[in-house]
């Protein structure tokens, strides 16, 4: 076994180490910052102000909704009006 063995050798086990402690880095990342948003998620869902927002925005989707289906009705009503009209046509 030369020297030369013995510097690949090191080389390898440098890299082999930064490669675990680059992935123990971003495995501790990925769950510490997991657990925190879990963490924050739970303190905000009793949030009132949230809670309250949150049931105006759904109060605004249910009514766009709602009109959205009344366009949509007229627009029915109007081609079936436009078609009969064309089928009594000359």
């Amino acid at each position: 076994m030369g020297a030369r063995d013995l510097g690949a050798l090191i080389a390898l086990v440098g890299v082999l180490a930064g490669v675990v402690v680059l992935a123990g880095a971003f495995a501790g990342a990925y769950f510490f910052g997991k657990s925190k948003g879990q963490r924050e998620s739970l303190t905000t869902s009793r949030d009132p102000e949230l809670m309250a927002r949150l049931t105006r925005v759904e109060q605004i989707v249910e009514s766009t909704a709602i009109e959205i289906e009344r366009i949509s009705e007229g627009q029915r009503f109007t081609t079936r009006l436009l078609s009969e009209k064309k089928a009594f046509e000359p």
